[in-house]
């Protein structure tokens, strides 16, 4: 839609209105004394306006999107309505959203070579870890480090804070 111009001589007044382009009456009414006026020509300027939501540059580049993806127009647009349409869906599906993860551990731990341990071999894994942190705190009392306001780390200082 274009806006045109149109200037009556009697009351001095001038007006808008919206018309497509190129189909703009040369003559209207005027809308305070109903005489024929003609369009006013001295502000007509070339303006464009890409109406809904078109922005020239981003429609072609769309164009240009679905032609290097082997899209021709009619099916690149039927292509991204569907998308659009099946996110909007996806989105408003409750069950959807709160799908449940059905994680296979076995194929995804066997995929990434991890392995199970035994029950024995886990507990000898953490009375390692345990050694090694009061290895570690051992260590670190002789080289002079301390608990703020102690003479030294403890180890179960941070099993105490609860």
């Amino acid at each position: 839609m274009a806006k045109y111009e149109w200037i009556c001589r009697e009351c001095n007044i001038y007006w808008e209105r919206e018309y497509d382009v190129g189909k703009a009456p040369n003559r209207t009414k005027c809308p305070a004394c109903r005489t024929l006026s003609h369009r006013f020509w001295q502000n007509a300027n070339i303006g464009v306006s890409f109406c809904d939501n078109k922005d020239f540059h981003t429609v072609r580049q769309r164009y240009k999107k679905h032609a290097q993806m082997g899209f021709d127009e009619d099916s690149g647009n039927r292509f991204l309505h569907r998308s659009i349409k099946q996110v909007k869906d996806n989105l408003n599906d409750e069950s959807y959203r709160y799908k449940s993860a059905n994680i296979k551990w076995d194929k995804f731990a066997a995929s990434r070579g991890a392995e199970k341990v035994s029950s024995a071999e886990a507990e000898q894994k953490l009375k390692n870890a345990k050694k090694l942190t009061s290895d570690a705190y051992d260590r670190a009392n002789k080289m002079g480090y301390k608990d703020a306001g102690a003479t030294n780390l403890d180890i179960s200082k941070p099993e105490k804070n609860s």
